[in-house]
């Protein structure tokens, strides 16, 4: 089957993929305790040796300017019941929480109550598209024991999904 490129059927077929949501933060330069993040759902693994992941963000973001300077950030796997939390940070305030924010090993902060969180060292950044790639290095875990439901999107929907307890 043959289709068109056409970046509305693009995004409306992107939307059927079940991703995991999480929240990006990094700190506000201009505020000693503050943050400034976002919600993505385009975040994957890279490598174990060394870990590394990544996450894709628009290039008009002002996230992305932070994290050239910055060279940290968080990436906060939410749980559940923080979809009001993914939505304050997806660009609905109005509909959300900002949740609370704590630095634990210094340069990048921490998403309070997040199901899992990765401290990351900015590795590489790179322009594809209307997109940045952005590659950092872990440097730091932090988990809630035992997992909660994990949230998920799809479809423009949230909705939650146990995870095994091992």
């Amino acid at each position: 089957m043959q289709v068109a490129a056409d970046p509305r059927k693009f995004r409306a077929l992107m939307s059927r993929f079940v991703t995991g949501v999480t929240v990006i933060g990094v700190p506000d330069s201009h505020r000693p305790t503050g943050v400034i993040a976002m919600t993505a759902s385009s975040v994957t693994s890279v490598s174990l040796n060394p870990l590394l992941l990544l996450f894709c963000v628009r290039n008009e973001s002002r996230l992305l300017p932070l994290l050239e300077r910055a060279g940290a950030f968080s990436v906060n796997v939410l749980d559940s019941h923080q979809d009001a939390i993914s939505r304050y940070y997806g660009g609905q305030a109005q509909l959300g929480s900002q949740g609370a924010w704590e630095f634990p090993s210094g340069a990048a902060p921490a998403l309070v109550g997040a199901n899992a969180t990765f401290l990351c060292r900015t590795q590489h950044l790179q322009a594809f598209g209307d997109h940045h790639v952005v590659v950092g290095e872990v440097t730091d875990m932090v988990s809630a024991d035992p997992p909660a439901p994990a949230l998920i999107y799809a479809s423009g929907k949230y909705m939650g999904v146990e995870l095994s307890h091992h």
